[in-house]
């Protein structure tokens, strides 16, 4: 598949995916933001602008107005990608060959246009109403993190981890924020979103890249005469003792998260070993934790590896009994130096090549994945496409995967465990 760009100016670019594979046009409109002091506000704007705007002036309209355009979908949506936010307004319409009409297109390139730049006001400012339900719906959301127990621990240790550096924040920002955000002030950040930020457009489909911008240029007109430069996520630490951190809640069953340092960058050489170190440490039936903790031990319920490719960070996950910390951290770091040891079967390996290359290959199958892949590649400043991707995880060698998994360090070890003495977090040094 091949991805057009085009730079459009004013910090505005175009990556067109043409392809024949979907009845459908797929569009995203994504927004860099720099995971600042603002990070809470970033997160709220998105859904405040999907309220209404010019022309849709409530819910009900814009679900009218996707009924009519042959049931189209609608969504926005906040990502945290290393330190930083992107703020995500996409839209999916059925192929204008299907349906005899020339102009569904063209009117979704309208629509979003009115979504992100004319949003419905009241006194200078977003609509008050529309502000207050949609920063209980944030509460709510944020809140609900806990109710999954496994991305809850994830978050934690990676906030533990992380305490004095940018992505620690949660990608849908504070409770404590939102007590004291001020309406003026979500105006202006949403301004500065609109008129400063770098803007990525992605369109997937059966689409001609010149009608395309085409129809960008005639709909989206922006007055954007400074575009701030996202920082670089910084991805290298050296941590000279393992922190370890444990939290007491009322729950059944322990979940253990190793934090570690990779120390390489999604653009560096060493990337592709790191995935399948990744893979065959933890990455499905065929790793060495699914075997070795889960089944032959039988001391997890579940226990998978899981990188953070823009922060350069690996995260072990597994679920205990709580009184089984200890042993399966031991049995962990077993699997950890047997790898480093070279001591990798052709089972694990060839196991987790494959695993991979069908993850790869099956995001060319969904357009909301092919944009999240070429998202990747904005941020990294990199043009490898799917195909060449699959072929670098295809050339990795066993010695590559030894090498590259030295240069792994454990950072800090999370544990959520039962509740004796309340809600209590627990910092000791190694």
């Amino acid at each position: 598949m091949n991805v057009e760009t085009i730079d459009i100016g004013k910090g505005v670019r175009l990556f067109v995916l043409p392809t024949e594979k979907f009845k459908t046009v797929t569009m995203s409109f994504c927004f860099h933001r720099d995971l600042d002091n603002d990070y809470t506000y970033n997160a709220l704007i998105p859904a405040v602008l999907r309220r209404g705007c010019e022309g849709f002036v409530t819910l009900m309209d814009i679900q009218r107005h996707m009924e009519n355009l042959y049931g189209a979908l609608f969504d926005v949506g906040v990502q945290k990608k290393g330190e930083r936010q992107i703020l995500r307004f996409s839209m999916e319409v059925v192929n204008d060959d299907y349906v005899g009409n020339r102009g569904l297109l063209a009117q979704s390139f309208y629509f979003m246009n009115r979504i992100i730049n004319r949003p419905v006001l009241q006194e200078g400012g977003f609509v008050k109403d529309y502000i207050e339900q949609e920063k209980e719906n944030l509460r709510n959301r944020i809140r609900s993190l806990i109710n999954d127990k496994i991305q809850y621990s994830l978050e934690r240790c990676a906030q533990e981890m992380c305490k004095e550096e940018k992505y620690s924040r949660y990608v849908f920002g504070s409770e404590e924020d939102l007590n004291v955000l001020d309406h003026d002030r979500l105006y202006e950040v949403y301004k500065d979103v609109v008129g400063t930020s770098p803007l990525d457009i992605f369109v997937v489909g059966d689409v001609a890249p010149e009608k395309v911008k085409l129809l960008l240029e005639q709909s989206l007109p922006m007055d954007r005469s400074r575009v701030k430069t996202i920082p670089k996520t910084p991805y290298k630490k050296l941590q000279a003792k393992v922190k370890e951190v444990t939290e007491e809640m009322d729950v059944n069953q322990g979940k253990l998260v190793i934090g570690f340092r990779t120390n390489v960058a999604a653009r560096d050489k060493e990337f592709f070993p790191l995935l399948v170190y990744s893979s065959i440490l933890g990455g499905g039936p065929h790793s060495k934790l699914f075997i070795n903790v889960r089944e032959k031990a039988s001391l997890a319920y579940y226990a998978f590896a899981r990188l953070e490719k823009f922060k350069g960070l690996m995260f072990v996950s597994a679920g205990i009994d709580v009184d089984k910390r200890q042993q399966t951290l031991d049995i962990i770091m077993e699997q950890i130096d047997a790898i480093a040891k070279g001591e990798i079967s052709q089972h694990e390996y060839e196991g987790a090549l494959n695993s991979l290359v069908t993850s790869i290959t099956g995001t060319a199958d969904q357009p909301s994945q092919l944009i999240d892949y070429y998202l990747g590649n904005s941020i990294l400043e990199s043009n490898i496409t799917l195909e060449e991707f699959v072929e670098n995880i295809k050339n990795v060698s066993i010695d590559q995967v030894v090498e590259v998994s030295r240069m792994v360090i454990m950072d800090t070890v999370y544990f959520l465990t039962n509740k004796r003495k309340g809600c209590i977090v627990h910092e000791t040094n190694n």
